[in-house]
């Protein structure tokens, strides 16, 4: 390298470090004056960069240089500067390094030659240390990103557990005493059958008692456990589409809501009471989300397609924003001023122990929330 030129640059790189001291100072007051947010550099990381620069003429200091590019920019990450700022600060020191030195390297009356010669190095040294300071940085920036989405991800699943325990210890709980009541309510129904008003009475409790079941099978979800140890069975889409809508019919009346059904006959197999939570919390979604409409609508379609069952439930209701769709199905989520946030949490959670998916989309027409699952066989 040095025998293409005809300066010495053993001379040049002496007096790059004579100026360093020189250099860094008028380059910290660069950054003082030239920049809104006040970036401090410790001087001797500041001094370190030129005196990295005059070494690169004689030798070879690529290893110096990323070393010191890593300290400089974990420096500057721990500041929390913005990566704007700190390629300001590269920037004023390039401008800073050569209004000092080439007054230096005019009185050595050096040809063009050497002048494109010394300006290529030093570009080039000063382009190699930019790049291992923005290599750096974004390394570090992605370790942090990838920290933060890990501790999201294990709070989230941490979440799901603690809720998974706590839905199984309720259930667990609430199973035996909700058996007895069942059972003796059967017992009052067999021995009042002549009695039609108490008849009417133990048929309410016992839609209520139904509602509870249902409840708890929901939270069950959350848990790893069986939903209530529910047998794995074939179902008739259309006539739990027919019980479900018996027990909303209230609702629509009361509330004069269209309500449209498309139901394709077709079996599948699966849980029975958690397909039926699943279709209620999305029929009384939709109820919900039509509240501040002239015209409430909801549809409620239902087809087979290669192995696969498709339950669509639309509502004509306000559109909801894509950012809100993203986060829609997250455990304690909620728009609604008096809501728990679990509801479509439950929905997701049942679907896939079925090995099914649920999605929504929403337009300012209609929102629209599709459940897919695959058909099988109890078998």
């Amino acid at each position: 390298m040095v025998g293409t030129v005809t300066l010495n640059l053993w001379n040049v790189s002496r007096k790059i470090l004579d100026l360093a001291p020189n250099i860094t100072t008028i380059w910290m007051q660069e950054i003082i004056r030239s920049m809104e947010i006040p970036v401090t550099i410790p001087r001797d990381f500041a001094e370190k960069r030129t005196v990295l620069l005059a070494r690169y003429l004689v030798e070879n200091v690529d290893h110096d240089m990323q070393a010191w590019s890593l300290d400089m920019g974990e420096w500057l990450r721990s500041q929390e500067y913005p990566f704007s700022s700190i390629l300001r600060t590269y920037q004023l020191y390039r401008n800073v390094f050569w209004r000092v030195l080439q007054p230096e390297l005019q009185k050595w009356a050096l040809s063009s030659q050497d002048m494109h010669y010394l300006e290529t190095q030093l570009g080039k040294a000063m382009d190699e240390s930019v790049f291992w300071a923005v290599y750096h940085f974004e390394q570090m920036m992605n370790r942090e990103l990838i920290q933060k989405e890990e501790t999201i991800s294990y709070l989230h699943n941490d979440k799901l557990t603690m809720l998974g325990k706590i839905a199984a210890n309720m259930a667990h709980e609430l199973r035996n005493p909700l058996c007895a009541i069942e059972g003796f309510l059967k017992l009052i129904g067999e021995s009042t059958q002549e009695q039609p008003q108490l008849q009417s009475y133990i048929q309410v409790v016992m839609h209520e008692f139904e509602n509870l079941h249902r409840q708890i099978t929901g939270f069950l979800s959350f848990s790893k456990k069986p939903i209530l140890d529910e047998i794995f069975k074939n179902i008739e889409m259309k006539s739990l589409l027919e019980e479900v809508e018996l027990l909303i019919t209230p609702r629509l009346l009361g509330e004069n809501i269209r309500f449209e059904k498309q139901i394709h006959p077709c079996s599948l197999a699966g849980y029975e009471e958690g397909l039926k939570q699943v279709v209620v919390n999305l029929l009384n979604n939709a109820i919900d989300a039509v509240q501040n409409r002239t015209d409430k609508c909801i549809h409620v379609i239902s087809t087979s397609s290669d192995g696969w069952l498709y339950l669509s439930v639309e509502n004509n209701g306000e559109m909801i924003s894509p950012e809100i769709v993203e986060i829609l199905f997250q455990p304690f989520f909620t728009t609604k001023q008096n809501g728990t946030g679990i509801g479509l949490s439950i929905c997701k959670n049942i679907i896939e122990k079925h090995n099914g998916t649920i999605h929504c989309d929403s337009n300012e027409k209609r929102t629209r929330f599709v459940v897919s699952l695959p058909i099988g066989d109890a078998e």
